[in-house]
């Protein structure tokens, strides 16, 4: 018989034991894997993986690749991936149901956007006889009860919640992929005055929900407009790095958020040498920054990314040149919890130094 529930949740600390054991030996024994995203440095960070139970947010103004980084992370989640069954659940706020598809052939069929949507010259039959194919293969995954299934319509958090828990429940209770794209869209419920007590409600849930059931919620959010001030576009300088206190709604993300990392593409704001340690970068080159990690490797705080825009894809690649050999990407480190609180180290140039 079970024993009924205390107050407020109250319970033994020898059950919490006894429950991270399950946990622990069900890892050992490979019944529990975190989910592999295609960045071996981003696994690293986090526990070989993201974690079931665990929330990524992704922020970054536009043209960065923030979109392109999340459709890249489950087009290949299921090859990546094949020992483990999951479903996928997108909140696609952004984009109409004709531009996202178009999205997703030029991803899956390794073209230009532009190509797909014959902008140039018409579309040749070889390509378009691959989307059919593709198309097909969707639904005979579907069939076999591998699930993808997109929301449009901008829903408040609380109805998030109930789409969320639904479609788990229909999904045959599987883990599940959940994306958020993006926080801004949200609706408001009438009783939130302000955008960021929506946001602030909604990550409360979301922390909530990813604790009873088995989710990766990844939320796409966007960095605040202080980071394209003129003070943080001088050349070289440790203001060319984006901040927690960057992203959009940022504490409330920061507390429920398990990984948070900020996507920086430096030639969008026209900066030809990046950050305190000087790094040389071209139109495709991108800086994905961890701002905080819960539970993974906290060694970790830059990884280098070539946006090949032809393929739809985000491709890691060893470290870019840096002007100031004396500097490299291990030698900064973020703000963080687990760090203490101990901020960035002292780099040896200074900010603003004349290269």
């Amino acid at each position: 018989m079970d024993k009924p529930k205390k107050k407020y949740g109250r319970k033994s600390y020898v059950n919490v034991l006894e429950k991270g054991l399950k946990y622990i030996n069900k890892r050992r024994n490979g019944e529990i894997k975190s989910l592999l995203t295609p960045w071996p440095s981003l696994n690293e960070a986090g526990v070989n993986g993201l974690e079931w139970g665990s929330m990524l947010t992704i922020g970054a103004r536009p043209g960065a690749g923030k979109t392109m980084i999340v459709s890249q992370m489950l087009r290949e989640a299921r090859r990546l991936n094949p020992d483990q069954k999951f479903n996928i659940l997108e909140f696609q706020f952004e984009m109409g149901d004709e531009q996202y598809a178009a999205r997703q052939f030029a991803g899956e069929m390794a073209q230009d956007y532009g190509v797909i949507l014959s902008t140039k010259r018409q579309l040749d039959d070889f390509i378009l006889d691959n989307i059919n194919k593709y198309v097909e293969h969707c639904k005979d995954m579907e069939s076999h009860g591998q699930i993808r299934e997109v929301i449009s319509e901008s829903l408040t958090h609380t109805d998030m919640e109930e789409a969320i828990q639904e479609a788990y429940l229909e999904g045959g209770s599987k883990p599940m992929i959940v994306t958020i794209d993006h926080s801004w869209l949200i609706k408001k419920r009438l009783d939130e005055r302000e955008k960021i007590a929506t946001l602030y409600n909604t990550t409360e849930m979301l922390m909530k929900l990813k604790n009873k059931i088995p989710v990766i919620v990844i939320m796409i959010t966007q960095l605040n407009r202080s980071i394209d001030e003129a003070t943080r576009k001088t050349p070289g300088t440790v203001g060319n790095y984006p901040t927690s206190g960057d992203i959009f709604g940022g504490d409330a993300l920061m507390q429920g958020s398990d990984l948070v990392i900020a996507l920086s593409r430096p030639s969008k704001a026209d900066i030809k040498v990046y950050g305190p340690y000087a790094y040389q970068v071209e139109d495709e080159d991108v800086f994905m920054h961890l701002l905080k990690i819960r539970n993974g490797d906290d060694n970790k705080n830059l990884i280098f990314l070539k946006m090949d825009g032809q393929r739809q894809q985000m491709v890691e690649v060893p470290e870019f040149k840096a002007l100031r050999p004396e500097g490299s990407a291990s030698a900064y480190q973020r703000y963080s919890e687990r760090s203490g609180g101990g901020g960035r180290r002292n780099v040896t140039a200074e900010v603003g130094q004349e290269l």
